[in-house]
């Protein structure tokens, strides 16, 4: 396996040392090597994608909001990866695009704003609510739904009732 000095990982990431400090410190990104005789330390081609990664959600989001994912991530039994990872960000919340079983994917809530609803499986559909067929559908399945509290729903979606 092919490592990187600190000066090729600063390069490479287009960070610096206070901030590969800072990640080490914290936990978030943990040097594959650490301080030889010389007192370096090596970083792993799969540590150089994730500071990438980190660098490019640090555009939108916070560290504190990447730790946050880190953590969701680790305590559900998932790797810790964020390169490998389809994440979707919009208005400060992150969601996770996961292949699901079947390969359909799920769209899964893994950090917002107030830090609710974390973990949250999010409706992700591809049709319209204005399409008919699909209000019908929906309207003629719901009261199947072992997930769905049916009286709360139907106040909800009354005004999307088919004529």
């Amino acid at each position: 396996m092919q490592y990187f000095t600190r000066r090729e990982t600063v390069i490479l990431t287009r960070t610096d040392c206070k901030r590969l400090t800072y990640l080490a410190r914290t936990g978030v990104v943990v040097p594959a090597r650490n301080q030889d005789a010389a007192g370096d330390v090596y970083y792993s081609w799969n540590q150089i994608l994730e500071l990438r990664t980190i660098y490019r959600l640090r555009r939108q989001v916070s560290l504190q909001t990447i730790r946050k994912i880190l953590a969701f991530l680790e305590g559900i039994g998932s790797d810790r990866a964020l390169y490998n990872k389809h994440l979707i960000i919009a208005d400060g919340e992150v969601t996770w695009l996961k292949a699901g079983e079947d390969a359909i994917p799920q769209a899964v809530q893994i950090a917002t704003k107030a830090n609710r609803h974390v973990g949250q499986i999010r409706l992700m559909s591809p049709f319209s609510l204005q399409d008919k067929e699909f209000k019908s559908d929906l309207w003629r399945t719901s009261p199947q739904s072992k997930v769905v509290d049916f009286e709360n729903f139907r106040q909800r979606i009354l005004p999307l009732q088919p004529d």
